[in-house]
């Protein structure tokens, strides 16, 4: 197993919840990147939840966060959308 599997594998549901609106939704560059607060909002996630996975994402590079403005936005990255496809793929076997 390689690294990247091994990173993917230690994504928690909520991680997936978050990376599977993202791309279900096809906001997957900087110009489409929707508001933390409408994506949480989608989620349904406590706060807390919601904060955790977005940290753990954005270190591992599976999402990135457009700062800049009052409110930040969040996208899928296209490692996001390989890890995402890799975590559905071995849910279905």
């Amino acid at each position: 197993m390689n690294y990247f599997n091994s990173i993917v594998q230690s994504l928690t549901i909520t991680d997936l919840k978050i990376l599977g609106i993202l791309h279900d939704q096809n906001i997957d560059v900087k110009f489409k990147a929707v508001k933390k607060k409408k994506l949480k909002e989608e989620s349904l996630l406590s706060e807390s939840n919601f904060r955790k996975s977005l940290y753990r994402l954005d270190a591992m590079q599976f999402i990135e966060l457009v700062t800049g403005e009052k409110d930040h936005r969040v996208f899928i990255s296209d490692i996001g959308k390989e890890a995402l496809r890799i975590s559905l793929s071995e849910e279905a076997i």
